[in-house]
C-alpha cells in the first residue's frame, strides 16, 4: 500500500465551496443524487413512520457517496490543472 502511495500523484486540497460549486456545475449529478433520495423516500414508505428518516439516509448514502466522489475528483483534476499553470 505505501508503494501505490508513493507512485500516486500528490493529493490535493479541495475545499467544500469548491466541490459544491463542481456539483451544481454537473447537472447530471446533482439529480442523480435526487433521485436517490427520491427512491430511497419511495422505498421505505410502507415503513412505521419513525424509521423513515433513518432507513432513507441508510439507503441513499451509497448512491450519494458514489456521485459525489465522481465530483470530488473532478475538482482535484481541475484544482491539479489550475497549479500546474
Amino acid at each position: 500500500m505505501a508503494a501505490a502511495r508513493a507512485a500516486s500523484e500528490p493529493a490535493v486540497r479541495v475545499s467544500m465551496p469548491e466541490l459544491l460549486r463542481e456539483a451544481l456545475h454537473s447537472p447530471r449529478e446533482l439529480l442523480g443524487m435526487l433521485a436517490a433520495l427520491l427512491v430511497a423516500m419511495v422505498l421505505t414508505s410502507p415503513l412505521p413512520t419513525f424509521l423513515w428518516g433513518p432507513a432513507t439516509l441508510l439507503l441513499a448514502a451509497v448512491p450519494g457517496t458514489i456521485l459525489m466522489n465522481r465530483v470530488r475528483l473532478r475538482a482535484e483534476h481541475r484544482a491539479r490543472t489550475r497549479q500546474d499553470r
